[in-house]
């Protein structure tokens, strides 16, 4: 599947604009979404591509055959993603409902302030690797390939894959395939929609050191505005790849004058291990 994105920033300052801006455009109320995403990273290093230099009667093997024999010349690092909103509302701890009614005539500083104090609703996480936790957590995995090169569309494009892990030991199935945890950060902001387009204003955000505050933003100052579309069978279909990219321009073209959309550098979405 394919997935194509544009993003841009977003001051603090202008966030409870440009959400209510954004609600308007998508005709929806703002959902609060809160992903905990798990980094891992390839025990093994990645193998070199050999190139034969000068004249040889050894056959080469093209890509197929290399995919075959296990040959890999690039590893990437997976994430291990959990909804920790719906975690909450499943164990009947979520307020969403509070923080939705005050996305409503947003006009100052005093609701941005009650928004962003909501957004404090899983201010008791658990450790993702504790074992109890592990075996009643619904993990989605998650891989992002690096986005293609040159400047083929006005979007970034890239290959992507989320597969729910539904039951087991998502850590020890991590494990098994030789990858190992590296590092966690959270995503906490809000979700819309706008026809086949996915809408995110979030920040990143680190851990908390203690288990009873939220995560603390990496960037304060900061919010990330990411629209993206997902085509299935990108590459067989190239119009319903076209139709994507023009849904997104479109997109990008309504909220022109209120934030700029671009398709960022390629190397600040590369997944690759180095």
């Amino acid at each position: 599947m394919h997935e194509l994105l544009l993003h841009a920033s977003v001051p603090t300052a202008r966030h409870v604009q440009v959400l209510s801006i954004l609600a308007g455009v998508a005709a929806m109320q703002p959902q609060l979404f809160h992903e905990r995403h798990l980094i891992y990273k390839p025990t093994r290093p990645p193998m070199k591509a050999v190139v034969q230099i000068g004249g040889s009667q050894a056959v080469q093997q093209n890509p197929a055959q290399k995919a075959k024999a296990g040959i890999q010349e690039d590893l990437f690092y997976l994430h291990l993603v959990e909804d920790l909103v719906e975690d909450a509302e499943e164990r009947g701890m979520s307020d969403g409902g509070a923080v939705m009614d005050e996305v409503d005539g947003l006009s100052g500083e005093g609701e941005a302030s009650g928004i962003i104090e909501k957004e404090h609703l899983l201010n008791t996480l658990h450790d993702p690797l504790d074992n109890d936790h592990k075996s009643s957590t619904r993990w989605i995995f998650r891989f992002r390939d690096v986005p293609e090169p040159g400047n083929r569309r006005p979007c970034t494009s890239r290959l992507m894959g989320d597969t729910p892990i539904t039951s087991g030991d998502a850590n020890a199935f991590m494990s098994a395939m030789e990858y190992t945890h590296t590092s966690t950060h959270h995503l906490v902001g809000h979700r819309l929609t706008h026809l086949s387009t996915s809408i995110l204003l979030f920040r990143p955000c680190r851990p908390s050191s203690s288990s009873a505050h939220k995560p603390e933003p990496i960037d304060p100052h900061t919010y990330i505005l990411q629209v993206s579309l997902r085509v299935s069978n990108g590459i067989a279909k190239p119009q319903l790849m076209s139709r994507g990219v023009k849904e997104l321009l479109n997109l990008r073209e309504m909220l022109r004058g209120v934030v700029e959309l671009e398709s960022v550098e390629r190397g600040m979405l590369d997944t690759r291990v180095r």
